[in-house]
């Protein structure tokens, strides 16, 4: 190509008015690229195998199963879309795949970097519910168990790492366990002195857990053992991507969990309900005295609204969704663009568990 015709096509091109594209099918194909490249890694993991002489096949990076693993680095949420449970079924991947669990119902549904952990038992209550078992949910729809087992426990995650944190009175001396659910091991025991041992609710966030114990708070650096008494986030923890939520009368505030420097301050009136995307990155502010949601991106202070208040939940990719009697709605935090999706779905849609939302109180 000479000189003075490319000069020509790159002049042409300059001129043309190309249109943006639409959001909707960009963040969806985003979402399916990202599926697609966790699967790829996956698979390429699983297969990584040499044969060393005549001996068979020997696991690159095999740690001791006599040892706990040490704890490993961030990871990437499993993203399995819109996932939420009906009886002793989970629904995931937008409600294409479903998963039974070998239990009477399901009680709530946490992410992390392994699947979804699901935590089940004789009922779906959270509260005076009886034993509290658990299963992973894994990227390829098996199911593994969890050789945890619980009662009238608050338990957390984080999206981006494979553990379930929780705290429990050992004989007058709380502790808190930090259990990895991909291999089933227990990675961290921390004694927690004068911790009040009653009601014990936590968060997980990166190498935190925030522990609530009558009017104390406490952090607790479970790799380090480390534990401290800042007083930023206070009674029930509720952390997402290092951020959590204040409600007063007028306001609700989103923090930076380790300074207490406000991030995002709304003005509010009545009672609100805050929910925090699972990588902090968004807040959803479902109010009593209006019919819709607002949803703020913490970081620009600016928000969009979506129809229709209450329960709603969140998928790890920042999408508010929800059951309605006829199917599933869909909303993008990040443009407030909405979609429905019908749905056939036994028993009322009313009683589901969803995934993003806390069910301990």
């Amino acid at each position: 190509m000479t000189e003075r015709l490319s000069a020509l096509l790159h002049r042409e091109a300059d001129g043309l008015d190309v249109p943006p594209p639409s959001a909707g099918p960009v963040l969806a194909q985003g979402r399916t690229l990202r599926r697609r490249r966790r699967l790829a890694t996956l698979g390429a993991a699983a297969s990584v195998l040499v044969v060393v002489g005549g001996l068979g096949a020997v696991a690159l990076g095999g740690d001791d199963p006599s040892e706990p693993r040490p704890a490993r680095s961030v990871d990437d949420p499993v993203d399995t879309g819109v996932t939420f449970a009906l009886g002793a079924t989970v629904y995931y991947d937008d409600a294409t795949k479903q998963a039974a669990i070998d239990d009477k119902a399901v009680k709530s549904l946490y992410y992390t970097s392994a699947g979804v952990l699901v935590r089940h038992g004789n009922n779906s209550y959270s509260d005076g519910g009886g034993p509290q078992r658990f299963s992973l949910l894994r990227p390829d729809g098996t199911l593994s168990p969890v050789s945890v087992e619980t009662e009238e426990t608050v338990h957390a995650t984080d999206p981006e790492q494979p553990y379930v944190a929780y705290a429990q009175d050992a004989g007058g001396t709380v502790e808190v366990v930090v259990h990895d659910v991909d291999t089933d091991t227990e990675v961290a025991r921390v004694p927690v002195p004068g911790a009040a041992a009653s009601f014990l609710p936590v968060a997980l966030s990166g190498d935190h857990v925030y522990l609530g114990a009558e009017m104390d708070d406490f952090v607790i650096d479970w790799r380090t053992g480390e534990i401290s008494q800042p007083r930023i986030v206070q009674g029930f923890p509720d952390v997402a991507g290092g951020r959590f939520t204040t409600s007063e009368p007028k306001q609700i505030q989103v923090r930076d969990a380790k300074t207490g420097a406000p991030l995002l301050t709304v003005p509010v009136s009545g009672y609100v309900y805050v929910t925090l995307s699972p990588d902090g990155r968004y807040a959803a502010l479902d109010q009593d005295a209006k019919s819709d949601i607002d949803v703020y991106d913490v970081d620009a202070g600016s928000h969009v609204t979506i129809p229709g208040g209450s329960s709603y939940g969140w998928t790890v990719d920042d999408e508010l969704f929800r059951l309605t009697r006829t199917g599933l709605d869909t909303c993008a935090a990040a443009t407030g663009e909405c979609s429905s999706t019908a749905l056939d779905l036994p028993g009322r849609v009313g009683e589901a568990q969803l995934g993003g939302r806390t069910y301990e109180s």
